[in-house]
């Protein structure tokens, strides 16, 4: 069964039993029905990716015509982002139960309708099903981002995210009104044939719709210069929602990205892999360089996922099979180490209710489990080899060096080198540092909030030393997707 559905489904149902459950004051049959549910949606999505990535199976329903029917369509590199997709919401969940105190008659719906909506989008054959669920996804991503609305800073932040990402729709829908101008259709394989055409390539109008799209997709995924939402929203929100957005709200762009580059404007016609390139140097030097300043620890986390952003589209830019499986796997590894680093935090936050670094000092030892989770998300982050990230990001070095990009190869070695800097620093005053009057009040996050903590950082590790199965597999999205 298709994770999608079952999702659907979920969500439908989930404004019942939050009546339910708020009529008859059952407060937990919301965190039992959404954790339960995801866990189901879990397994699914794992079967599906097994049943796509290592065969040669694609999964199509459609309606007829084709040409202008709704497409749900699964290949390799969906069935892929579904799986990290959904297993960062599971975390997030999970952790929400002991996080989530108020409201969670409208907290779990909404969740579970940003999760559909991503897995929507991923699983879009044709533009029209992609923008119904990716405004799905954004809709609830507000709402979430401004849940703590009696703050301004949520509300303000939700605001800003707001009027950003709709600006970002705009130029995407731009763009896909334009391509529907051009081809008649919005079907993705017949787009791709159309656009994969050399004739195309000499028609000013498909540099217009491709840097549409680039910039649109880019203010979801918080690329410089259109990052400015994000480093608000994610202080402002619940630190389960700030993992769903740093670890893959933003990878939804990014996911389009992959599909947009790689079959629709193949780069060995439209040529676009040195301004990509720019692209992704200006924003991993800026997010890393920004993140050095910070003192909130959200703010900081928010500006090294802008660094990271840049690490893949970086891998993208070099339109190789090698660059390409970099950028996936560290998808992955970036989602599932910046999920665990903002659920830490969370327990940090939750416990004694500030996100200033200076008052944090310390309290890994009063919260050695959350403390030590934390630092091997940010270890693996910074890139020390035996963790996930050091894998996805040494992949994306050597491809780029296989592809003679020497000039951006040093600047991604040196924004590593940044990132290694601010992120021993934060370990350092969590672990090193001597305990202040608010640190000092601190106790370690019940076990319902360890336990994805915990799992997240397996997984790190796990990926860290035994990363054959998952590069495998991303080598084989890429190469099917360089096919087309």
């Amino acid at each position: 069964m298709s994770p999608l559905y079952i999702l659907i489904i979920l969500t439908a149902i989930s404004p019942i039993l939050a009546y339910i459950s708020r009529r008859f004051r059952v407060e937990r049959l919301m965190d039992v029905y959404s954790v339960a549910g995801l866990m189901i949606v879990f397994y699914f999505a794992i079967v599906q990716m097994l049943d796509t990535a290592f065969q040669e199976r694609v999964l199509t329903f459609t309606a007829m015509p084709r040409e202008t029917a709704s497409v749900i369509f699964i290949d390799k590199l969906s069935s892929y982002v579904i799986f990290v997709f959904v297993l960062v919401g599971l975390a997030s969940a999970l952790f929400s139960i002991g996080y989530i105190k108020e409201r969670k008659a409208e907290y779990y719906p909404l969740l579970l309708t940003m999760i559909t909506g991503m897995v929507g989008v991923a699983s879009s054959g044709d533009f029209v099903t992609f923008f119904i669920f990716w405004e799905v996804m954004s809709l609830s991503a507000y709402a979430l981002v401004a849940f703590r609305y009696k703050s301004w800073e949520a509300v303000e932040a939700s605001l800003k995210y707001l009027i950003i990402s709709s600006a970002g729709t705009a130029a995407i829908l731009f763009a896909l009104s334009l391509m529907y101008g051009i081809a008649g259709t919005l079907n993705m394989s017949a787009l791709s044939t159309v656009f994969s055409l050399r004739d195309m390539a000499g028609e000013v109008w498909s540099y217009i719709i491709l840097a549409l799209l680039l910039a649109g997709l880019g203010v979801n995924a918080a690329m410089v210069p259109f990052h400015s939402w994000l480093p608000d929203a994610h202080p402002a929100a619940p630190s389960p929602i700030s993992a769903m957005l740093s670890g893959v709200v933003i990878k939804t762009g990014i996911y389009a990205m992959f599909r947009v580059l790689a079959a629709i404007f193949p780069s060995a016609i439209y040529n676009w892999g040195v301004a990509l390139a720019l692209y992704a140097a200006v924003t991993m030097t800026v997010g890393n360089l920004m993140a050095m300043l910070q003192e909130d620890i959200k703010r900081l986390l928010a500006f090294s996922s802008i660094a990271h952003i840049g690490y893949i589209v970086f891998g993208i830019s070099l339109a190789t099979a090698n660059g390409l499986a970099g950028s996936l796997l560290h998808v992955l590894n970036h989602a599932t180490m910046k999920g665990l680093l903002f659920l830490s935090a969370g327990a940090f936050i939750h416990a004694v209710g500030t996100r200033n670094l200076d008052e944090l000092s310390g309290i890994g030892r009063k919260m050695p489990i959350s403390g030590i989770t934390f630092a091997i998300g940010a270890f693996s982050l910074a890139g020390i080899p035996g963790l996930s990230a050091f894998v996805s990001e040494f992949q994306i070095i050597t491809a780029s060096l296989e592809a003679g990009m020497l000039p951006f190869t040093i600047v991604m070695i040196l924004n590593v080198l940044i990132g290694v800097a601010y992120y021993l620093r934060v370990v350092q005053i969590i672990f090193l540092k001597p305990l202040t009057p608010v640190s000092e009040k601190a106790h370690e996050a019940s076990p319902l909030m360890l336990i994805p903590v915990v799992a997240l950082a397996g997984l790190g590790i796990f990926l860290g030393i035994y990363p054959s199965p998952f590069l495998e597999m991303t080598k084989a999205i890429a190469s099917s997707l360089l096919v087309r």
